[in-house]
């Protein structure tokens, strides 16, 4: 697998795209092009995601395998041809842009012309992520429909896309042995949610520094430990209350929330609707 090159935040702040198009290209437009498509010449920067399908990326000769879950790019002045076949046709989302990049010196702003790629591999493999797809398909949509405003809003997912790729980027890199450190401490959460565990506890266990911990667990999970152990227990509960007749006292205390206030407090943020109303549902 091609690893995400991460995205210099220098870059991204002078980054100033100018959204042209949003396509997808589906089943349908490869049977229109007899599964054969060819630009002598590229015109604009292009950024895809494919989401279903395989084919063949050419550039100035080189070959690309393209296969669901693949994000590549193109820049202008490339000699292009993507092939695929009708069993598989590759499928995939497309922004369309050119861009400049903006340096202010004091009050003085410098603005050149962006002419390479940008700073990712030209063909990389992320498998597939479901946060990318959403934020390409759910800008296609915003250009198909052409309401009020949407090319802000396309470039602001546009922008989304990227800042989630370099998200990508930092998790590849990060040292394979925190990435075992996540999992052990969430395997000793299902283990011990009874127990009154802390997030400096968890730290501990897997012998992370706590501010460390926090970051890579939120990094990798998309939440914080205590949220992800908060779910566990959450859970556990659901099952109680459909599984048994306990007192709703007990359900909190087998689960891990000794106060049974606060969990039918959070209980009913979470389900919008009460312990004994769920039991009952």
């Amino acid at each position: 697998m091609i690893g995400l090159k991460r995205m210099d935040y220098e870059f991204l702040t002078g980054f100033t795209p100018r959204m042209v198009d949003v396509v997808e290209r589906e089943a349908e437009f490869w049977e229109r092009f007899n599964y054969n498509l060819l630009r002598e010449r590229t015109r604009l920067h292009v950024l895809c995601y494919v989401y279903a399908g395989k084919g063949l990326l050419e550039l100035d000769g080189e070959r690309h395998l393209l296969v669901s879950g693949s994000l590549f790019q193109i820049r202008p002045n490339r000699h292009m041809r993507i092939t695929t076949q009708p069993d598989s046709p590759v499928c995939f989302f497309s922004f369309h842009f050119q861009y400049c990049l903006t340096n202010w010196e004091g009050i003085n702003m410098k603005i050149t012309e962006g002419v390479e790629e940008l700073p990712f591999p030209i063909v990389q493999y992320v498998q597939e992520q479901p946060a990318l797809t959403a934020a390409f398909r759910k800008a296609f949509q915003l250009w198909r429909d052409k309401n009020s405003g949407y090319v802000w809003l396309v470039k602001l997912e546009f922008l989304n896309t990227l800042q989630l790729m370099n998200q990508l980027s930092t998790m590849q890199q990060e040292d394979s042995s925190t990435l075992a450190a996540i999992q052990k401490a969430i395997q000793y959460m299902k283990s011990a949610y009874q127990e009154p565990l802390t997030r400096d506890m968890l730290a501990e266990h897997v012998s992370l520094s706590h501010g460390y911990f926090s970051v890579s667990f939120k990094k990798h999970t998309g939440i914080s430990p205590i949220q992800y152990l908060t779910q566990i227990r959450m859970d556990s509960a659901k099952h109680l209350l459909k599984s048994s007749m306990l007192p709703i006292k007990k359900i909190a205390e087998e689960s891990g929330f000794p106060d049974s206030f606060y969990f039918s407090r959070l209980f009913v943020k979470e389900t919008g609707m009460s312990p004994r109303d769920y039991r009952n549902s």
